[in-house]
């Protein structure tokens, strides 16, 4: 039986920047870093974190050989800024 593994990726993500508007500022082993990370981060920008498999190719390709999506990867928003700017 094989285990999946993950790193976990925090990216800044920035509305006032063209696209690509985020870019990833460092990677974890566990979620518990990367958690830990985002909690002592400028509140002054939104962030996402995601959690990518290791070793394993995750796009989606449909019949037409599209890429449509990607498998096996997850992602949560925290919204500092936007709650800031709401005050």
């Amino acid at each position: 039986m094989t285990t999946t593994r993950y790193v976990w990726v925090i990216f800044v993500a920035d509305s006032n920047k063209s696209f690509p508007n985020f870019f990833p500022v460092g990677v974890y082993s566990s979620e518990k870093k990367a958690k830990q990370e985002l909690e002592n981060l400028p509140k002054n920008y939104n962030y996402q974190l995601f959690r990518f498999p290791i070793n394993k190719f995750f796009g989606y390709f449909n019949k037409n050989e599209q890429l449509v999506g990607m498998n096996g990867v997850r992602h949560w928003h925290y919204h500092y800024k936007d709650e800031l700017e709401g005050q």
